[in-house]
């Protein structure tokens, strides 16, 4: 029996939650995001992931497994913050999607690439539009 997306979503949350301790949420905003939690409490979860609850179950997959990406870029002594949008977005979108297919989720690859293109597109256009204004 094949899985829906909305299964293999829940899936890839449970091993989030389970494996890096992250708290993965909905939200009511147009993106998502990650966020680190203050390291006050060994209980707290090492931060949250918030998912824009009005995506459909595809693109919340990507916006989980870029945002997954963040959190594994942060963890990466080798590439410290500061670094260019473009490059940290592009490595969170490689990072994410590494890690899922090292658990064995495969994400069409085609598809990913498609989509991290166009939010890449998009951030591009944001900082040309700032530097032009």
């Amino acid at each position: 029996m094949t899985k829906n997306l909305t299964q293999i979503l829940g899936d890839l949350i449970e091993r989030v939650e389970y494996d890096l301790w992250i708290s993965v949420e909905d939200c009511y905003e147009e993106n998502s995001f990650w966020i680190p939690t203050p390291p006050e409490d060994d209980w707290d979860p090492v931060g949250i992931i918030q998912i824009d609850i009005n995506d459909d179950p595809f693109n919340k997959i990507l916006s989980l497994v870029h945002e997954v990406g963040h959190y594994l870029l942060e963890q990466d002594e080798d590439f410290p913050e500061g670094n260019h949008i473009v490059f940290t977005e592009s490595l969170a979108w490689y990072l994410g999607y590494k890690y899922f297919k090292a658990l064995g989720f495969e994400i069409d690859k085609e598809e990913y690439i498609t989509e991290a293109s166009k939010s890449l597109d998009a951030y591009a256009r944001s900082i040309n539009e700032k530097n032009n204004n």
